[in-house]
């Protein structure tokens, strides 16, 4: 099954997503830094908002990846039933 267009920008922006975890931890390690421990408690708060966005967004891959094996189990179950024995023997050859 070729990906849409919607799965294609999807895999591009999580290719993206690993520049912007490695800004944000540089980020916030500075901020922790320089910041008086009166307001650690915000830089925490920003730390935990970043990270349920982080698992948002691997949920939304790992949601995505299990549709692909979904469908490729679907594909290789028709491709079993439909093709000659000569043909599966040679696909399926381990």
């Amino acid at each position: 099954m070729p990906l849409t267009g919607k799965d294609r920008e999807f895999l591009r922006r999580i290719d993206h997503l690993k520049l912007y975890v490695l800004l944000t931890a540089v980020a916030i390690f500075v901020y922790l830094l320089f910041i008086p421990a009166s307001e650690l408690q915000m830089a925490t708060s920003i730390v935990g908002l970043a990270l349920c966005g982080i698992f948002w967004v691997t949920q939304r891959l790992l949601s995505f990846i299990t549709l692909l094996d979904l469908e490729l189990t679907r594909i290789m179950n028709v491709l079993k039933r439909t093709l000659p024995e000569a043909q599966r023997k040679e696909l399926f050859r381990e």
